[in-house]
């Protein structure tokens, strides 16, 4: 979507075009947050605190950063998805 926003002639002066370009990217960074699932997770915890199969990889300041993306991420999209819905 983000590849057609910018081949397109208008590019982000449509009010559209700039909703779902930012949609888009909210998605594209909140997936990718989501993709990394146990990896960003402390890996120094003992195993009966961490009941996940997965590989754990990550601190305390990953683990956060990805919740932080998370969040942030599925609001931000869900405000897009309200301003599209007032634009129509």
């Amino acid at each position: 979507i983000i590849y057609l926003i910018f081949r397109s002639e208008k590019k982000l002066s449509s009010i559209y075009h700039r909703i779902i370009f930012g949609m888009s990217s909210a998605d594209i960074l909140t997936s990718l947050a989501i993709v990394l699932t146990t990896l960003p997770m402390p890996s120094d915890l003992p195993c009966e605190d961490n009941p996940w199969e997965g590989r754990a990889k990550g601190n305390i300041q990953t683990c956060e950063a990805q919740g932080f993306i998370i969040m942030t991420g599925v609001l931000v999209i869900g405000l897009y998805n309200a301003m599209l819905c007032v634009y129509y």
